[in-house]
């Protein structure tokens, strides 16, 4: 939600209160009507436009008790905070962290379930005021933005002294980053509105050599989007993804996907020629060959053959490049082609696990909960959320 504490009391009157009612809807027995309504108006007052309805992503009432409780417990603690006396007015910017945790960890129980989450985000110009964004991108799902129009400041949220970026400072553009990344968005500096436009999701396997190549490296990078043209498709694209989720459409998942990957595919052909192919082409050689065998018993050693590189070469460009060692990366790929299966179909896990490459379903099991985060149970039932 917000990242830094508003600068009036009144903000600040208000943001406390939040706080406190979102303390007693996880610490209550079923869900805090107090804390929903307060909710709902502090998203008026941004005027964020979701896909999925703000009151179903944060309804505590899909959490058991116990697990409200532990979460309130967990984040109270790495804050260094204890329930009894506690008191946000003395601290204001904690108070704000412990909404952002608790947030982020709703928004990505309800980005497992639903694959794909698009919002449009308008910042106020000027720093006064403003609530900033956290945006993070749990294990396997990527993050795309596009500012349509105006500035906005992204900083990485784990060392907000390193990268910077003013997105959209020369126009239209976008920013792509790949899983397990922190940023925080915030007002730039410029006198327009920022008019924000995200994407978070988990997508299909034959994405991946796209969004390898699209840019994704992890870098605060953006691609400048230099035809007007262009812009406003992208614009009308995410408008249409909007719409399309607010309808009661059955394919709207779906429809949702396909809209998105026309707007990948766009960005791509909008970087430069050089850019597009900044990849290693050993780096290039051994993705398209996991792509290709992944559900095999392949060894390093054979991929490294596939590549024509050494194998402690080719391990080591291919995690600089790609961000994973080659057999994790090929793990990954696994467990995204399992989810697919798991949230598309009714097959028995057994099968999902021979099919992705595994003899052993417990195993597979494991390792999915490793990678992921959830067990594939929980993301076949939609317990994540």
């Amino acid at each position: 939600m917000n990242q830094h504490a508003p600068p009036d009391d009144a903000r600040q009157a208000e943001l406390i209160s939040l706080t406190n009612a979102l303390v007693a809807a996880l610490e209550s027995d079923d869900a805090d009507t107090e804390f929903m309504e307060q909710t709902r108006q502090f998203v008026d007052q941004l005027g964020d436009t979701l896909t999925l309805p703000v009151s179903a992503v944060l309804n505590l009432d899909q959490l058991e008790q116990q697990e409200r409780r532990q979460l309130l417990e967990e984040n109270l603690r790495q804050l260094g905070l204890q329930r009894e006396g506690l008191d946000w007015s003395a601290n204001p910017e904690q108070a704000v962290e412990f909404q952002n945790r608790i947030w982020i960890h709703l928004h990505q129980r309800f980005l497992h379930a639903h694959q794909v989450i698009t919002s449009h985000i308008e910042l106020p110009p000027g720093s006064g005021g403003g609530y900033s964004r956290p945006m993070h991108t749990p294990p396997g799902s990527w993050l795309l933005l596009f500012a349509e129009s105006g500035q906005c400041a992204i900083q990485r949220d784990t060392d907000r002294s390193a990268e910077h970026l003013a997105l959209g400072s020369d126009g239209p553009a976008v920013l792509l980053q790949p899983p397990e990344s922190s940023i925080v968005v915030n007002s730039g500096p410029g006198e327009a509105v920022c008019s924000l436009f995200s994407s978070a999701f988990f997508p299909p396997q034959h994405w991946q050599e796209l969004l390898q190549g699209g840019g994704g490296t992890g870098r605060l990078s953006s691609i400048a989007i230099t035809d007007p043209t262009i812009a406003a498709y992208l614009a009308e694209s995410f408008g249409r993804i909007i719409d399309i989720a607010h309808s009661s459409a059955h394919y709207s998942r779906a429809l949702h996907l396909n809209l998105l990957e026309h707007i990948l595919l766009l960005c791509d052909e909008q970087q430069p020629r050089q850019q597009r192919e900044l990849l290693d082409r050993r780096v290039i050689a051994a993705r398209d060959f996991l792509l290709a065998h992944y559900r095999e018993k392949t060894t390093v050693e054979q991929v490294a053959a596939a590549a024509n590189a050494a194998p402690s070469t080719l391990n080591a460009l291919f995690k600089s490049q790609m961000g994973e060692n080659l057999m994790r990366w090929r793990d990954q790929l696994r467990m995204q082609r399992a989810r697919e299966l798991l949230q598309g179909g009714d097959q028995p896990i057994k099968v999902i696990a021979a099919e992705v490459g595994y003899d052993d379903p417990m195993f597979f099991s494991r390792r999915f909960k490793q990678i992921t985060g959830w067990s594939p149970t929980q993301i076949r039932h939609g317990k994540t959320l």
